[in-house]
């Protein structure tokens, strides 16, 4: 398995113009081992970003290639939830997973969520995005038995975002490439850095046009890229279909600079 996927990942690096080099590194970073569990937040600088696509991207591709469990939340609801993108008819909500029976170990953290996928679970089909501790307690009471977390908190204000940021190891924001989505996403990251200062943030951009760095590149030369992926973006309200090459080339770089970055913090 991980042979035939580290092959696909190359195929893809080679039809985005990137180098089998990037595919081992970004693969090598993916399956390292984190120590204690490690929790990567999204959040959506406004809507219609892609936010929760490329949550699921993420998530899926770490549990296809480590060897541990990964753990999704859906903190943001809506018609295009986590649950929906994994193709999983239902989910225990995060309240069921907060306060339902005490977890004491990794056979009752999975009973207590949704195997979505094998080495990915599930939880918190939740119509609205509930209050942060709500995820924080959903996490606390699960999140330690999975080697990585994937939260999808959604659309959320500044002090919302500092406070999901607080109990996460990276947060990432996502933005399209457009002036008033940018400037949005800048804007929450920067509000997110100033109240923690030791945060660690980055800003993720998606819609990039092929071959066409986006004008923030010269604003934000540390954002990561996600090109526009047309099958993805007709597919809202579905099961995510398999990316383009560039797109999945770009989410193996996402998942493995996040993965690095909440493994260092």
């Amino acid at each position: 398995m991980r042979g035939s996927t580290t092959d696909a990942l190359r195929t893809a690096l080679r039809g985005a113009g990137r180098t089998t080099q990037d595919a081992t590194g970004w693969d090598a970073a993916v399956r390292a081992p984190v120590g204690t569990s490690r929790r990567i937040t999204f959040l959506a600088a406004d809507g219609g970003t892609g936010t929760t696509t490329l949550a699921t991207a993420v998530a899926l591709l770490l549990a296809r290639r480590r060897t541990g469990p990964v753990l999704a939340l859906d903190a943001a609801g809506g018609p295009s939830a986590l649950r929906v993108r994994l193709g999983t008819e239902t989910a225990p909500s995060l309240d069921d997973v907060a306060y339902g029976a005490p977890v004491r170990s990794l056979g009752e953290a999975r009973a207590a969520t949704q195997e979505a996928r094998s080495g990915l679970h599930l939880a918190g089909a939740s119509g609205w995005p509930p209050q942060h501790a709500l995820w924080a307690d959903a996490a606390a009471a699960v999140g330690r038995f999975f080697e990585v977390v994937v939260s999808d908190a959604g659309r959320r204000a500044p002090e919302e975002a500092a406070a999901l940021a607080a109990e996460s190891h990276v947060t990432a924001v996502v933005a399209r490439t457009d002036a008033g989505s940018f400037a949005a996403g800048r804007a929450l990251a920067g509000a997110v850095r100033d109240a923690l200062p030791d945060a660690r943030v980055a800003l993720v951009l998606v819609g990039v046009a092929p071959g066409e760095p986006p004008f923030a590149h010269s604003t934000r030369p540390d954002a990561l890229t996600v090109p526009h992926d047309p099958v993805a973006a007709r597919s809202l309200g579905t099961p995510l279909p398999e990316l383009a090459a560039p797109a999945r080339a770009a989410v193996a770089q996402a998942a493995a600079q996040l993965l690095t970055e909440a493994r260092t913090a």
